[in-house]
């Protein structure tokens, strides 16, 4: 099975210095990874976006990274996957049952529909997007648990 991709965000005195993403899938455009820092002290306001969060009107400084994929990334770095090792989270790419992962990808699939109707607002295509990506990951793994070539959309 294909281990879950993990992300790092490498910070350095306050600074995003580089935004890592380690097993990502081939076949999946990479995620945008936004940056947001609500210190907003000697900040000028060109460069602060305002938000709205329940009644609260916040201040944050706020930018978008693409990242870089960890395996072909050319300078020395910290591997995500060896940070959350150290964290105690393991995903070892195990093989799991096809009902394991059926039972899986039903339960994201309700739970996204769930946090989708907390919003009591249409789907946008983001909710699309992330209900596809879901679903294909999950398809693939079970295809891959059920003994087909692991090379989907290569």
């Amino acid at each position: 099975m294909v281990r879950t991709p993990s992300i790092a965000v490498v910070i350095e005195g306050g600074l995003v210095q580089v935004t890592l993403v380690e097993d990502w899938p081939g076949q999946v455009p990479l995620p945008y990874v936004v940056i947001v820092d609500y210190d907003d002290d000697g900040v000028p306001d060109d460069e602060l976006t305002t938000f709205s969060i329940g009644n609260e009107m916040l201040d944050a400084r706020c930018h978008m990274e693409i990242p870089s994929v960890y395996e072909s990334f050319s300078k020395p770095a910290l591997s995500p996957r060896s940070v959350l090792r150290a964290l105690g989270v393991e995903d070892d790419g195990e093989t799991r049952s096809p009902l394991h992962i059926a039972q899986w990808m039903k339960q994201s699939i309700a739970n996204l529909h769930a946090r989708i109707n907390t919003t009591e607002q249409a789907p946008t295509g983001s909710d699309y997007k992330k209900l596809y990506v879901l679903a294909n990951r999950c398809l693939i793994s079970l295809l891959e648990s059920l003994g087909a070539p692991s090379n989907f959309g290569k």
